[in-house]
């Protein structure tokens, strides 16, 4: 018991010394993902959105990329738009499994954008798809792994 009472003791103190890492994540000084969603999300429907948020901090980013699933087919083009829902100019490339967007002007810290993925063609089955995102910061070359955008579906 007094075992218990120490670890709960240990687990409480630690919990309330440790400072918050953000109120919020969209309070954090890196370049993140935010929801992402499939509308509709019926894994059958033939044409269907896959959309994920990009919250830009620190530094503007200038190009995302996005891996592909293996099953996975976009067959609609890939739209960019801003928190007021207004088109980006962007340049999009898919080739085999990779979906690169350039963006016609870089999009600044402090910004956030909704990138939609739209007539996406499955084969039909429930699952949780998972698109790896790299972003580029503005005079950089290299890539930097962003997180994975994870798009549930589900079936009948």
């Amino acid at each position: 018991m007094k075992t218990l009472i120490y670890t709960t003791a240990f687990t409480l103190a630690v919990a309330f010394t440790i400072p918050a890492f953000a109120k919020s994540p969209n309070d954090t000084k890196v370049t993140h993902l935010g929801n992402s969603a499939a509308i509709p999300n019926y894994a059958q429907f033939p044409g269907a959105t896959h959309k994920f948020n990009v919250y830009v901090q620190g530094e503007a980013i200038s190009e995302l990329r996005i891996d592909l699933p293996e099953d996975i087919k976009i067959k609609q083009g890939i739209e960019v738009q801003n928190q007021s829902g207004k088109r980006i100019p962007t340049t999009v490339d898919i080739n085999a499994r990779k979906a690169t967007l350039t963006f016609s002007e870089p999009i600044a810290a402090g910004n956030s954008i909704l990138v939609m993925m739209n007539g996406i063609k499955t084969p039909g089955y429930q699952k949780t798809w998972h698109y790896p995102v790299y972003i580029k910061k503005v005079g950089m070359t290299e890539e930097i792994p962003l997180s994975l955008a994870r798009v549930q579906t589900y079936g009948s």
